[in-house]
């Protein structure tokens, strides 16, 4: 996501005041809220440098979305999308988030607080309600339509942080992003899980909340990951109550 090509070209410089109270309602959509601040730090055009920061990264992504396509039309098919992941942006920003990228049937969300933990616990805040807004809206769509359903790849840690510019003879196009093996291995969980599945790294799940329902799958190769990656799944809550209430039954019958 970026400003409009003419406010990035090399020497055009950011838009004057006038014309950014113009157009607050149009290009501020197409830019990340915490990339906001970066722009409105430098009048002149340039790109803010990149610096390294500890970082929450979320990859939500849309399971069976090729057979999905095949058998919505391609209006109705954007208008679920569009429904959907419009729900999770609401989400993301209440955990203190932004989605960064929307990449077809799959997004990016970024936590970049003031401290790893923090932004660990606010993804996975985020992850549970994205699972928890998707079942809802699944009975909102009704019996007669399929459910869709999410996959999330939850991982943590430092990353290169800033926008990355694109220079080239047509212009130039600036990309908000965190860089580095944290974002790939996010994005390699999300593809790994299956389900609904909210998957993450066993370094990661140590910062998550007490008593959070974990359970180890082991080492998983990743593709393009160097070495295994110990992988862990996050359970939501209603599973923690079911396995709770189940452990009371037993307790009585015993």
């Amino acid at each position: 996501m970026a400003p409009p090509a003419r406010a990035l070209r090399h020497g055009a410089g950011m838009p004057g005041r006038s014309q950014r109270q113009a157009s607050s309602g149009s290009w501020r959509v197409l830019v990340p809220r915490n990339a906001l601040p970066l722009l409105a730090s430098d009048g002149r055009g340039r790109a803010p440098g990149k610096w390294a920061k500890d970082v929450a990264v979320l990859f939500a992504d849309v399971e069976g979305c090729t057979r999905l396509c095949e058998d919505l039309p391609p209006r109705e098919m954007n208008e679920v999308i569009e429904r959907y992941f419009s729900e999770y942006l609401d989400v993301v920003r209440a955990a203190g988030g932004e989605i960064t990228e929307v990449l077809g049937d799959g997004l990016l969300a970024l936590f970049e607080g003031a401290g790893l933990e923090a932004n660990v616990r606010a993804a996975f805040g985020a992850a549970i309600a994205i699972q928890a807004r998707t079942r809802t809206l699944n009975k909102r769509r009704g019996p007669r339509h399929d459910a869709v359903t999410v996959n999330i790849g939850l991982n943590a840690g430092p990353a290169w942080v800033g926008f990355t510019r694109l220079r080239g003879r047509s212009g130039e196009r600036w990309v908000y992003a965190a860089s580095g093996p944290v974002t790939n291995v996010a994005a390699r969980l999300s593809a790994l899980a299956t389900g609904g599945q909210i998957l993450t790294t066993q370094t990661t799940a140590r910062l998550l909340p007490a008593g959070c329902d974990c359970r180890f799958l082991g080492p998983q190769v990743l593709r393009n990951v160097t070495g295994p990656v110990e992988v862990v799944e996050i359970r939501p809550a209603a599973t923690n109550r079911r396995r709770s209430d189940e452990t009371k039954r037993r307790g009585r019958d015993g």
